[in-house]
Protein backbone atom coordinates (compact mmCIF):
# COMPACT_ATOMS: atom_id res chain seq x y z
CA UNK A 1 0.00 0.00 0.00
CA UNK A 2 1.22 3.45 -0.31
CA UNK A 3 -0.25 7.02 1.10
CA UNK A 4 0.24 9.65 -1.43
CA UNK A 5 2.40 12.44 0.65
CA UNK A 6 2.49 15.64 -1.92
CA UNK A 7 4.13 18.53 0.21
CA UNK A 8 1.15 21.23 0.17
CA UNK A 9 3.19 23.88 1.03
CA UNK A 10 5.35 23.93 -2.22
CA UNK A 11 2.31 25.08 -4.10
CA UNK A 12 2.55 28.83 -5.10
CA UNK A 13 -0.47 28.73 -5.28
CA UNK A 14 -1.67 27.97 -1.83
CA UNK A 15 0.64 30.26 -0.36
CA UNK A 16 -0.55 32.86 -2.43
CA UNK A 17 -3.91 32.38 -1.27
CA UNK A 18 -3.05 32.25 2.57
CA UNK A 19 -1.24 35.54 1.76
CA UNK A 20 -4.43 37.05 0.39
CA UNK A 21 -6.13 36.26 3.33
CA UNK A 22 -3.63 37.30 5.47
CA UNK A 23 -3.60 40.67 3.49
CA UNK A 24 -7.48 41.00 3.42
CA UNK A 25 -7.62 39.71 7.12
CA UNK A 26 -5.28 42.58 8.65
CA UNK A 27 -6.05 45.98 6.03
CA UNK A 28 -8.65 48.45 7.11
CA UNK A 29 -11.59 47.80 6.00
CA UNK A 30 -13.21 49.98 3.10
CA UNK A 31 -16.19 51.89 4.50
CA UNK A 32 -19.74 51.83 2.44
CA UNK A 33 -22.06 54.38 2.83
CA UNK A 34 -24.29 53.84 5.63
CA UNK A 35 -27.70 54.33 5.76
CA UNK A 36 -28.98 57.69 7.19
CA UNK A 37 -30.71 55.91 10.47
CA UNK A 38 -27.97 52.94 10.70
CA UNK A 39 -25.06 52.94 13.23
CA UNK A 40 -21.75 54.41 11.79
CA UNK A 41 -20.13 50.90 12.77
CA UNK A 42 -21.57 47.47 13.23
CA UNK A 43 -22.26 46.89 16.88
CA UNK A 44 -20.38 44.16 18.58
CA UNK A 45 -23.50 42.26 19.32
CA UNK A 46 -24.76 41.60 16.09
CA UNK A 47 -25.12 38.81 13.97
CA UNK A 48 -22.42 37.89 11.80
CA UNK A 49 -22.64 36.27 8.14
CA UNK A 50 -19.84 34.68 9.38
CA UNK A 51 -20.22 32.62 12.51
CA UNK A 52 -17.87 30.17 14.32
CA UNK A 53 -20.63 27.37 13.58
CA UNK A 54 -19.84 27.53 9.82
CA UNK A 55 -16.62 29.48 9.78
CA UNK A 56 -13.03 28.53 10.85
CA UNK A 57 -11.94 32.13 10.97
CA UNK A 58 -15.01 33.60 11.94
CA UNK A 59 -15.92 36.83 11.26
CA UNK A 60 -12.16 38.24 11.66
CA UNK A 61 -13.20 40.61 14.46
CA UNK A 62 -15.50 42.22 12.65
CA UNK A 63 -13.47 42.75 9.16
CA UNK A 64 -15.00 40.37 7.07
CA UNK A 65 -18.52 41.71 7.75
CA UNK A 66 -17.53 45.33 7.29
CA UNK A 67 -15.83 43.86 3.77
CA UNK A 68 -19.13 42.01 3.14
CA UNK A 69 -21.46 45.41 3.68
CA UNK A 70 -18.96 47.55 1.46
CA UNK A 71 -19.68 45.16 -1.49
CA UNK A 72 -16.39 42.55 -1.16
CA UNK A 73 -17.04 38.98 0.26
CA UNK A 74 -13.91 36.41 0.51
CA UNK A 75 -14.24 32.43 1.21
CA UNK A 76 -11.66 30.15 1.21
CA UNK A 77 -12.23 26.51 1.38
CA UNK A 78 -9.84 23.28 1.68
CA UNK A 79 -11.53 19.37 1.16
CA UNK A 80 -9.30 16.49 0.83
CA UNK A 81 -10.23 12.55 -0.39
CA UNK A 82 -8.32 10.13 1.06
CA UNK A 83 -9.86 6.73 -0.14
CA UNK A 84 -8.16 3.31 -0.49
CA UNK A 85 -9.34 0.10 -3.00
CA UNK A 86 -9.50 -2.23 -0.13
CA UNK A 87 -10.72 -5.10 -2.31
CA UNK A 88 -10.93 -6.17 -5.86
CA UNK A 89 -9.82 -3.58 -8.93
CA UNK A 90 -6.28 -4.27 -9.48
CA UNK A 91 -4.48 -3.63 -6.73
CA UNK A 92 -4.89 -2.45 -3.46
CA UNK A 93 -3.95 1.14 -2.14
CA UNK A 94 -4.49 4.45 -0.61
CA UNK A 95 -4.37 7.57 -2.08
CA UNK A 96 -5.55 10.94 -1.99
CA UNK A 97 -6.88 14.20 -3.59
CA UNK A 98 -7.65 17.97 -2.56
CA UNK A 99 -8.62 21.04 -3.47
CA UNK A 100 -8.14 24.41 -2.58
CA UNK A 101 -10.52 26.86 -3.21
CA UNK A 102 -10.95 30.73 -3.22
CA UNK A 103 -13.47 32.75 -4.01
CA UNK A 104 -13.70 36.63 -4.55
CA UNK A 105 -17.42 38.04 -4.88
CA UNK A 106 -17.70 41.93 -5.62
CA UNK A 107 -21.15 43.54 -5.19
CA UNK A 108 -20.50 46.33 -8.29
CA UNK A 109 -24.00 47.86 -6.50
CA UNK A 110 -22.51 48.76 -3.41
CA UNK A 111 -18.23 49.65 -5.36
CA UNK A 112 -19.47 51.18 -8.29
CA UNK A 113 -22.93 51.96 -8.47
CA UNK A 114 -23.17 49.45 -11.20
CA UNK A 115 -26.89 48.16 -10.32
CA UNK A 116 -28.23 44.44 -9.41
CA UNK A 117 -24.59 42.71 -10.69
CA UNK A 118 -22.03 41.35 -9.04
CA UNK A 119 -18.19 39.83 -9.83
CA UNK A 120 -17.24 36.63 -9.64
CA UNK A 121 -13.82 34.94 -9.51
CA UNK A 122 -13.37 31.08 -8.67
CA UNK A 123 -9.55 30.05 -7.95
CA UNK A 124 -8.70 26.52 -7.35
CA UNK A 125 -5.39 24.47 -6.90
CA UNK A 126 -5.39 20.55 -6.76
CA UNK A 127 -2.97 18.39 -5.56
CA UNK A 128 -3.07 14.57 -5.16
CA UNK A 129 -3.72 11.21 -7.57
CA UNK A 130 -6.37 9.36 -8.35
CA UNK A 131 -7.43 5.70 -6.59
CA UNK A 132 -9.52 4.96 -9.66
CA UNK A 133 -6.22 5.72 -12.05
CA UNK A 134 -3.71 3.98 -9.67
CA UNK A 135 -5.35 1.24 -7.61
CA UNK A 136 -9.09 0.27 -9.50
CA UNK A 137 -8.38 0.02 -12.95
CA UNK A 138 -4.76 1.40 -13.94
CA UNK A 139 -4.98 -0.66 -16.96
CA UNK A 140 -7.27 1.23 -18.38
CA UNK A 141 -7.27 4.44 -17.19
CA UNK A 142 -9.09 4.49 -13.88
CA UNK A 143 -12.85 3.44 -13.70
CA UNK A 144 -15.73 5.09 -15.64
CA UNK A 145 -17.01 6.41 -12.46
CA UNK A 146 -14.02 7.69 -10.14
CA UNK A 147 -14.28 7.73 -6.56
CA UNK A 148 -12.64 10.76 -6.08
CA UNK A 149 -15.06 14.09 -7.26
CA UNK A 150 -11.76 16.24 -6.33
CA UNK A 151 -9.49 14.20 -8.58
CA UNK A 152 -8.93 16.39 -12.05
CA UNK A 153 -7.09 19.14 -13.07
CA UNK A 154 -4.74 18.71 -10.51
CA UNK A 155 -2.41 22.27 -10.46
CA UNK A 156 -3.43 25.62 -10.54
CA UNK A 157 -6.63 26.94 -12.35
CA UNK A 158 -8.36 30.19 -12.33
CA UNK A 159 -12.06 28.99 -12.63
CA UNK A 160 -14.80 31.85 -13.35
CA UNK A 161 -14.35 35.57 -14.05
CA UNK A 162 -18.10 36.15 -14.05
CA UNK A 163 -20.23 39.21 -14.43
CA UNK A 164 -23.97 38.22 -13.34
CA UNK A 165 -26.63 40.78 -13.53
CA UNK A 166 -30.29 40.23 -12.10
CA UNK A 167 -33.21 42.17 -13.56
CA UNK A 168 -36.97 41.87 -13.09
CA UNK A 169 -37.14 41.80 -9.54
CA UNK A 170 -34.70 39.19 -9.59
CA UNK A 171 -36.10 36.55 -11.78
CA UNK A 172 -34.28 36.97 -14.42
CA UNK A 173 -30.64 36.56 -14.06
CA UNK A 174 -27.67 37.08 -16.82
CA UNK A 175 -24.50 35.68 -16.60
CA UNK A 176 -21.60 36.76 -18.75
CA UNK A 177 -17.69 36.05 -19.04
CA UNK A 178 -15.59 32.86 -17.93
CA UNK A 179 -18.56 30.28 -16.62
CA UNK A 180 -18.74 26.96 -16.34
CA UNK A 181 -21.48 25.30 -17.89
CA UNK A 182 -21.77 22.72 -14.64
CA UNK A 183 -22.68 25.51 -12.63
CA UNK A 184 -26.32 26.16 -14.58
CA UNK A 185 -27.42 22.93 -16.16
CA UNK A 186 -27.51 19.59 -14.97
CA UNK A 187 -26.90 20.05 -11.29
CA UNK A 188 -29.10 19.01 -7.63
CA UNK A 189 -27.88 20.45 -4.58
CA UNK A 190 -28.03 17.12 -3.57
CA UNK A 191 -25.32 15.42 -6.08
CA UNK A 192 -22.30 16.61 -4.05
CA UNK A 193 -23.66 14.94 -0.97
CA UNK A 194 -21.34 12.09 -2.56
CA UNK A 195 -17.78 11.75 -3.37
CA UNK A 196 -18.29 9.85 -6.85
CA UNK A 197 -17.75 11.77 -9.95
CA UNK A 198 -20.36 10.68 -11.24
CA UNK A 199 -22.76 12.65 -8.76
CA UNK A 200 -20.64 15.32 -7.97
CA UNK A 201 -20.56 17.98 -10.25
CA UNK A 202 -22.65 16.13 -12.28
CA UNK A 203 -23.80 13.29 -14.24
CA UNK A 204 -20.49 11.68 -16.13
CA UNK A 205 -21.88 10.93 -19.23
CA UNK A 206 -21.96 14.70 -20.70
CA UNK A 207 -18.27 14.69 -20.11
CA UNK A 208 -16.71 12.04 -22.09
CA UNK A 209 -16.67 13.71 -25.52
CA UNK A 210 -13.19 13.96 -26.82
CA UNK A 211 -11.98 17.04 -27.11
CA UNK A 212 -13.65 17.85 -23.69
CA UNK A 213 -16.13 20.65 -24.21
CA UNK A 214 -19.50 20.36 -21.39
CA UNK A 215 -17.49 22.57 -18.85
CA UNK A 216 -16.79 21.63 -15.15
CA UNK A 217 -15.42 23.02 -12.53
CA UNK A 218 -12.48 23.95 -12.35
CA UNK A 219 -12.37 24.40 -16.08
CA UNK A 220 -13.86 27.46 -17.22
CA UNK A 221 -15.31 28.80 -20.59
CA UNK A 222 -16.49 31.90 -22.42
CA UNK A 223 -20.12 32.39 -22.35
CA UNK A 224 -23.23 34.07 -21.58
CA UNK A 225 -26.43 32.71 -19.80
CA UNK A 226 -29.76 33.48 -19.52
CA UNK A 227 -32.05 32.43 -16.93
CA UNK A 228 -36.09 33.93 -16.09
CA UNK A 229 -38.30 32.73 -13.47
CA UNK A 230 -42.32 33.19 -14.26
CA UNK A 231 -43.90 35.55 -12.00
CA UNK A 232 -45.45 32.86 -9.82
CA UNK A 233 -41.48 30.91 -9.70
CA UNK A 234 -43.07 27.59 -10.17
CA UNK A 235 -41.41 27.51 -14.15
CA UNK A 236 -37.86 28.67 -14.72
CA UNK A 237 -36.28 28.48 -18.30
CA UNK A 238 -32.86 29.27 -18.86
CA UNK A 239 -30.48 29.31 -22.44
CA UNK A 240 -26.80 29.53 -22.86
CA UNK A 241 -24.29 29.67 -25.55
CA UNK A 242 -20.61 28.68 -24.90
CA UNK A 243 -16.98 28.70 -26.41
CA UNK A 244 -17.18 25.21 -27.34
CA UNK A 245 -13.30 25.01 -26.99
CA UNK A 246 -12.35 25.63 -23.83
CA UNK A 247 -8.99 23.68 -23.51
CA UNK A 248 -8.15 25.52 -26.55
CA UNK A 249 -7.86 21.88 -28.42
CA UNK A 250 -8.85 23.22 -32.25
CA UNK A 251 -10.96 19.91 -32.54
CA UNK A 252 -7.65 17.59 -32.51
CA UNK A 253 -8.69 14.71 -29.90
CA UNK A 254 -4.86 14.12 -29.34
CA UNK A 255 -3.72 17.61 -28.36
CA UNK A 256 -2.66 18.87 -24.91
CA UNK A 257 -4.28 21.78 -25.29
CA UNK A 258 -3.51 25.67 -24.64
CA UNK A 259 -5.37 25.97 -21.61
CA UNK A 260 -3.62 24.10 -18.28
CA UNK A 261 -4.45 26.89 -15.78
CA UNK A 262 -7.14 28.80 -16.99
CA UNK A 263 -5.43 31.88 -18.64
CA UNK A 264 -5.43 31.64 -21.90
CA UNK A 265 -8.62 33.19 -23.02
CA UNK A 266 -8.61 33.14 -26.44
CA UNK A 267 -11.62 32.23 -28.29
CA UNK A 268 -11.27 28.38 -29.02
CA UNK A 269 -11.70 26.59 -33.10
CA UNK A 270 -14.25 24.28 -31.83
CA UNK A 271 -17.86 25.41 -32.71
CA UNK A 272 -19.95 26.52 -29.94
CA UNK A 273 -22.00 24.45 -27.09
CA UNK A 274 -25.56 25.27 -27.08
CA UNK A 275 -27.41 24.41 -23.72
CA UNK A 276 -30.96 24.60 -22.63
CA UNK A 277 -33.33 23.52 -19.62
CA UNK A 278 -37.01 23.44 -18.38
CA UNK A 279 -37.59 23.14 -15.03
CA UNK A 280 -40.90 23.23 -13.06
CA UNK A 281 -41.10 23.68 -9.22
CA UNK A 282 -43.22 22.56 -6.69
CA UNK A 283 -43.47 24.27 -3.60
CA UNK A 284 -40.49 26.06 -3.82
CA UNK A 285 -41.10 28.81 -1.76
CA UNK A 286 -42.94 26.88 0.80
CA UNK A 287 -42.07 26.20 4.74
CA UNK A 288 -44.63 23.14 5.61
CA UNK A 289 -45.44 21.24 1.97
CA UNK A 290 -42.44 19.37 0.45
CA UNK A 291 -40.77 21.30 -2.16
CA UNK A 292 -39.36 19.32 -5.19
CA UNK A 293 -37.96 20.56 -8.75
CA UNK A 294 -38.14 18.77 -12.09
CA UNK A 295 -35.59 19.85 -15.03
CA UNK A 296 -35.79 18.42 -19.29
CA UNK A 297 -32.66 20.13 -21.00
CA UNK A 298 -30.19 19.28 -23.12
CA UNK A 299 -27.25 20.12 -25.23
CA UNK A 300 -25.83 20.27 -28.55
CA UNK A 301 -22.05 20.63 -29.62
CA UNK A 302 -21.53 21.77 -32.74
CA UNK A 303 -17.52 21.28 -33.11
CA UNK A 304 -15.45 18.46 -34.47
CA UNK A 305 -14.77 14.84 -31.90
CA UNK A 306 -13.08 12.05 -31.97
CA UNK A 307 -15.15 9.45 -34.30
CA UNK A 308 -15.12 6.34 -31.56
CA UNK A 309 -16.32 3.95 -34.29
CA UNK A 310 -12.96 4.51 -36.21
CA UNK A 311 -9.35 3.67 -34.91
CA UNK A 312 -6.88 6.89 -34.52
CA UNK A 313 -8.12 10.05 -34.18
CA UNK A 314 -10.71 10.43 -37.01
CA UNK A 315 -13.40 13.11 -35.99
CA UNK A 316 -17.21 13.56 -36.43
CA UNK A 317 -19.38 16.91 -36.39
CA UNK A 318 -21.67 17.09 -33.42
CA UNK A 319 -22.57 15.76 -30.13
CA UNK A 320 -25.74 16.13 -28.39
CA UNK A 321 -27.56 14.80 -25.30
CA UNK A 322 -30.39 15.11 -23.23
CA UNK A 323 -31.43 14.54 -19.82
CA UNK A 324 -34.36 14.46 -16.74
CA UNK A 325 -33.71 15.52 -13.30
CA UNK A 326 -35.62 15.47 -10.02
CA UNK A 327 -35.38 16.13 -6.81
CA UNK A 328 -38.03 15.81 -4.15
CA UNK A 329 -38.20 16.38 -0.47
CA UNK A 330 -40.24 13.05 0.60
CA UNK A 331 -40.63 14.11 4.57
CA UNK A 332 -40.26 17.11 6.49
CA UNK A 333 -39.70 16.92 9.97
CA UNK A 334 -41.27 20.14 11.43
CA UNK A 335 -42.36 23.19 9.33
CA UNK A 336 -39.63 25.47 8.32
CA UNK A 337 -37.05 22.86 9.34
CA UNK A 338 -34.61 21.09 6.65
CA UNK A 339 -34.62 17.88 8.61
CA UNK A 340 -35.91 15.16 6.41
CA UNK A 341 -35.41 12.85 3.45
CA UNK A 342 -35.07 13.80 0.35
CA UNK A 343 -34.68 11.38 -3.26
CA UNK A 344 -33.11 12.33 -6.44
CA UNK A 345 -32.68 10.60 -9.64
CA UNK A 346 -31.55 11.40 -12.79
CA UNK A 347 -31.67 10.05 -16.65
CA UNK A 348 -29.21 11.43 -19.60
CA UNK A 349 -29.29 9.80 -23.42
CA UNK A 350 -27.06 10.03 -25.92
CA UNK A 351 -28.82 11.52 -29.10
CA UNK A 352 -24.93 10.46 -31.08
CA UNK A 353 -23.49 7.92 -30.12
CA UNK A 354 -20.52 8.74 -32.49
CA UNK A 355 -18.89 11.22 -30.20
CA UNK A 356 -20.43 9.71 -27.16
CA UNK A 357 -19.23 6.93 -25.12
CA UNK A 358 -21.88 6.20 -22.92
CA UNK A 359 -25.36 5.90 -24.97
CA UNK A 360 -27.13 6.07 -21.69
CA UNK A 361 -26.85 6.45 -17.90
CA UNK A 362 -29.06 7.06 -14.56
CA UNK A 363 -28.79 7.90 -10.97
CA UNK A 364 -30.80 7.64 -8.19
CA UNK A 365 -30.62 8.35 -4.09
CA UNK A 366 -31.67 9.44 -0.90
CA UNK A 367 -30.34 12.51 1.33
CA UNK A 368 -31.64 12.69 5.05
CA UNK A 369 -30.27 15.69 6.55
CA UNK A 370 -30.78 15.48 10.59
CA UNK A 371 -31.08 11.20 11.04
CA UNK A 372 -29.66 11.01 14.45
CA UNK A 373 -31.91 13.10 17.36
CA UNK A 374 -28.81 15.85 18.60
CA UNK A 375 -27.10 16.47 15.08
CA UNK A 376 -29.67 18.16 13.23
CA UNK A 377 -27.34 19.71 10.46
CA UNK A 378 -25.80 16.11 9.52
CA UNK A 379 -26.85 14.62 6.14
CA UNK A 380 -26.61 10.78 5.18
CA UNK A 381 -26.18 9.53 1.82
CA UNK A 382 -27.13 5.93 -0.92
CA UNK A 383 -26.52 6.67 -3.83
CA UNK A 384 -26.32 4.68 -7.18
CA UNK A 385 -24.88 5.53 -10.71
CA UNK A 386 -24.90 3.21 -13.82
CA UNK A 387 -23.72 3.75 -17.49
CA UNK A 388 -24.04 1.74 -20.31
CA UNK A 389 -21.52 1.94 -23.13
CA UNK A 390 -22.89 2.53 -26.96
CA UNK A 391 -22.05 0.31 -29.91
CA UNK A 392 -20.06 2.37 -32.26
CA UNK A 393 -18.23 2.77 -29.26
CA UNK A 394 -17.64 -0.75 -28.90
CA UNK A 395 -16.95 -1.25 -32.93
CA UNK A 396 -13.74 1.29 -32.36
CA UNK A 397 -12.40 -0.87 -29.37
CA UNK A 398 -13.00 -3.86 -31.65
CA UNK A 399 -11.61 -2.57 -34.27
CA UNK A 400 -8.28 -1.50 -32.48
CA UNK A 401 -7.80 -4.45 -30.56
CA UNK A 402 -9.15 -3.25 -27.26
CA UNK A 403 -11.41 -5.22 -24.93
CA UNK A 404 -14.95 -4.26 -25.50
CA UNK A 405 -17.46 -2.76 -22.93
CA UNK A 406 -20.72 -2.59 -21.83
CA UNK A 407 -21.56 -0.92 -18.09
CA UNK A 408 -20.31 0.03 -14.51
CA UNK A 409 -22.33 0.69 -11.60
CA UNK A 410 -21.43 2.43 -8.39
CA UNK A 411 -23.06 1.93 -5.04
CA UNK A 412 -21.94 4.87 -2.83
CA UNK A 413 -23.18 5.36 1.56
CA UNK A 414 -21.86 7.92 3.11
CA UNK A 415 -22.18 10.34 6.47
CA UNK A 416 -21.67 13.67 6.84
CA UNK A 417 -20.09 15.15 10.13
CA UNK A 418 -20.66 18.35 10.31
CA UNK A 419 -18.78 19.48 13.72
CA UNK A 420 -18.67 22.96 13.74
CA UNK A 421 -15.80 25.71 13.15
CA UNK A 422 -16.60 25.05 9.58
CA UNK A 423 -15.27 21.50 9.47
CA UNK A 424 -17.58 18.46 7.80
CA UNK A 425 -15.87 14.97 8.05
CA UNK A 426 -16.85 12.34 5.42
CA UNK A 427 -16.83 8.74 5.75
CA UNK A 428 -17.65 6.62 2.74
CA UNK A 429 -17.94 3.86 1.51
CA UNK A 430 -18.23 2.92 -2.40
CA UNK A 431 -18.70 -0.88 -4.53
CA UNK A 432 -17.83 -0.18 -7.78
CA UNK A 433 -19.43 -3.23 -10.44
CA UNK A 434 -17.60 -3.86 -13.25
CA UNK A 435 -15.11 -0.95 -13.13
CA UNK A 436 -14.00 0.19 -16.46
CA UNK A 437 -16.89 -1.96 -17.90
CA UNK A 438 -14.91 -4.99 -19.54
CA UNK A 439 -15.59 -7.43 -17.16
CA UNK A 440 -12.31 -8.28 -16.77
CA UNK A 441 -11.66 -6.39 -13.65
CA UNK A 442 -12.83 -7.48 -10.23
CA UNK A 443 -15.49 -5.25 -8.43
CA UNK A 444 -13.99 -2.96 -6.38
CA UNK A 445 -14.37 -1.89 -2.60
CA UNK A 446 -13.36 1.73 -1.90
CA UNK A 447 -13.60 3.39 1.68
CA UNK A 448 -12.29 6.38 3.11
CA UNK A 449 -13.31 9.79 4.15
CA UNK A 450 -13.34 13.35 2.68
CA UNK A 451 -12.82 16.39 4.94
CA UNK A 452 -13.94 19.87 3.91
CA UNK A 453 -12.71 22.79 6.54
CA UNK A 454 -14.61 26.50 5.27
CA UNK A 455 -12.57 29.15 6.28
Amino acid sequence: MSVDDHPLRSSYASIAMAVLLATVATAPPARAAAPADAPPDRPAAAATAFPDRDFLTGSWGGVRDRWKDAGVSVNLNYATETLGNVSGGERTGWAYADNFALDLRFDLDRLVGFGGTTLLVKMSQRDGQSVSARFIAPSMGGNTFPVQELYGGQTFKLVNVQLTTRLVDGRLDLAYGRLVANDDFLRSDLYCQFANNSFCGSPKPVFLQNPFTFTAYPLATWGARARYDTPARDWTLQAALYDGDPEGKWGDPASGGRNPHGTWWGFGSNGVTLAGEIQYHVNRDSDRALPGVYKIGGFYLTGQFQDLGKTGNATATGDGMFWLLADQMLTRETPGSRRGLSVFGALVFSLTDRANPMSSYFNAGLVYEGLFPGRPRDRTGLGVTAGWFGSLYNDGLAAAGLPTKSHEAVVELNHLFLVGLGIGIQPDVQYVVRPAGTGTIGDALAVGAKLSVDF
